[in-house]
């Protein structure tokens, strides 16, 4: 089809379908002749799919573009089916306590924390707060995260000595990588192979295999890394190899 027919077929403009291109959200039409592009079913089926994960999701589009395709540059709308799984995911990751979200007031009130503090964590990426209602919140998963900050404050990890909020910039920076890879290799290794069910029960597996697995790495790693710095006497920059 033409571009005025892909037009009417998604009711999405030119240019818009061109700054898709551009971005790759949307693959290169095919160019039999000179000034003359001709697209498919995959335009159709992309442009759709980019339009309900804008409408319903409310997604940015660097979020999308990960979801619509995957890191091998193939097609990804062969797990269109899988989109929404955080609603099936939600019920297995409940773990009996409360999870229902706080306001960000009530808990700088728990903590001891500052308003001011827990928004600049939010602005790092440490946390995420969630507007509602005129408010902020942060759902349990997050009010946990500045219970942590809290005691490792009380247990002598303060702004006065160098733990900054900055100084904690590095873990989401890190999160987000690991986040990103692990989710982008399920949806493209498992999109098109499971139902919804059956898709949730596994995600939510390998997020407590996860959950499990990574602090203890992270915790061999530690000691492993003090035990060179004693054994060797010297301490290395943040660029060098221990």
């Amino acid at each position: 089809m033409k571009m005025k027919e892909l037009e009417a077929a998604t009711g999405v403009g030119r240019e818009t379908i061109r700054y898709y291109i551009r971005e790759g959200l949307l693959p290169e039409p095919v160019r039999p002749k000179r000034n003359v592009a001709v697209y498919g079913r995959e335009h159709v089926k992309r442009l759709n799919l980019i339009r309900k994960l804008q409408q319903e999701r409310h997604l940015p589009l660097t979020i999308i573009r990960t979801i619509v395709t995957s890191e091998m540059g193939d097609s990804a709308g062969s797990f269109e089916a899988l989109i929404g799984l955080e609603a099936s995911m939600g019920p297995l990751l409940s773990d009996g306590r409360n999870l229902a979200p706080k306001k960000i007031a009530s808990v700088a009130k728990d903590t001891g924390l500052t308003i001011s503090d827990i928004r600049k964590f939010a602005e790092i990426g440490l946390i995420h707060i969630e507007q509602r209602g005129g408010g902020e919140w942060l759902n349990q998963r997050n009010v946990r995260i500045m219970e942590i900050i809290a005691q490792t404050r009380a247990d002598g990890y303060t702004p006065d000595i160098g733990y900054t909020i900055e100084s904690y910039a590095i873990y989401p920076q890190i999160i987000e990588l690991l986040s990103r890879k692990a989710v982008v290799g399920f949806y493209s290794r498992l999109g098109d192979k499971l139902d919804q069910p059956a898709a949730a029960k596994l995600a939510v597996n390998g997020i407590r295999t996860l959950s499990e697995m990574v602090p203890l790495m992270l915790i061999d790693r530690i000691v492993r890394d003090v035990e060179k710095i004693s054994a060797s006497g010297v301490l290395p920059t943040d660029d060098d190899d221990i």
